[in-house]
């Protein structure tokens, strides 16, 4: 994947006039990449790739680089892959219960193995509700999809707590993002468009992937290219969150004895940047 990436994640309510304006907005944003959930209609077309119920699918615009290659499908969810990059489409109707979501990811989980070496982005609305993505309270799902998401080695995205479905009953965060921390540090922008009109009782996602980095043997160079790290809004500091992600991060860290000194600096800078994406926005440039 050279250049950079532009991502869309949705929820258009099945209507058909919030799935048209998705169409509409990726065209008018230039958006790469897009992944839809509670969709009106998959259309059958080779830039789209859908669930076996059409309620998820992941769709490119034409001509906008490598096509989708549909690596797996199932109810509720879709693993497109485009270049190295593997995109994973999920949704879980609040309407089903915590057993069936347990068998869900028992489906999910090794599907995420299969993946490697390639790239992950999972774009979920799994009705789950945690302070790790935001969310004020909290629901029984949400450890089922936490301990789902640890095991797979899958951070959330997330940053801030700006809901992301808003009803005339109360708003929540139940709209996710998941990455492997490889690309998660190429990630740039994420964040829940507030004043963009969607059809929908769900608010639009968006963020952009950088290229991967040129690695270079100068020391000095490296140490200018860190200037490039997101930077963080400090002063929000949500400490209960920071301290909920930070302590997600030491289960899913591996013993530190294990590797040289370049890969455990890499494994702790993840950490770091999964426990700055749960507690804090990024800071404004």
């Amino acid at each position: 994947m050279s250049g950079h990436l532009s991502v869309l994640q949705a929820n258009v309510n099945h209507c058909a006039g919030a799935q048209d304006l998705l169409l509409q907005s990726m065209a008018e944003w230039s958006i790469d990449v897009a992944i839809g959930a509670e969709l009106y209609a998959v259309p059958p077309s080779p830039h789209w790739a859908g669930d076996t119920e059409d309620s998820v699918a992941t769709l490119v615009r034409p001509r906008a680089g490598p096509p989708l290659v549909v690596k797996a499908r199932g109810r509720g969810y879709v693993v497109a892959v485009r270049g190295k990059v593997a995109f994973v489409g999920v949704y879980f109707s609040p309407n089903r219960d915590l057993t069936a979501l347990k068998q869900f990811l028992d489906v999910l989980g090794p599907l995420m193995g299969q993946l490697a070496p390639l790239q992950v982005f999972v774009a979920s609305d799994l009705n789950a509700k945690s302070m790790a993505w935001g969310n004020p309270a909290t629901n029984p799902k949400r450890r089922e999809v936490e301990e789902w998401a640890l095991a797979a080695g899958l951070p959330p995205l997330n940053a801030g707590a700006v809901q992301t479905c808003v009803r005339w009953s109360g708003g929540s965060v139940v709209d996710v993002t998941f990455a492997t921390p490889a690309i998660a540090r190429r990630v740039e922008g994420w964040r829940v468009e507030t004043g963009v009109e969607t059809f929908s009782d769900h608010r639009y996602i968006r963020f952009e992937v950088s290229p991967p980095p040129v690695r270079r043997a100068s020391s000095s160079t490296s140490f200018r290219g860190r200037s490039q790290f997101p930077r963080w809004s400090l002063s929000k500091l949500d400490r209960e969150l920071a301290e909920e992600a930070a302590i997600g991060g030491r289960w899913s860290l591996p013993p530190l004895s294990e590797f040289g000194l370049d890969e455990a600096t890499s494994q702790l800078c993840d950490v770091f940047s999964v426990v700055c994406r749960a507690a804090m926005p990024p800071a404004k440039r």
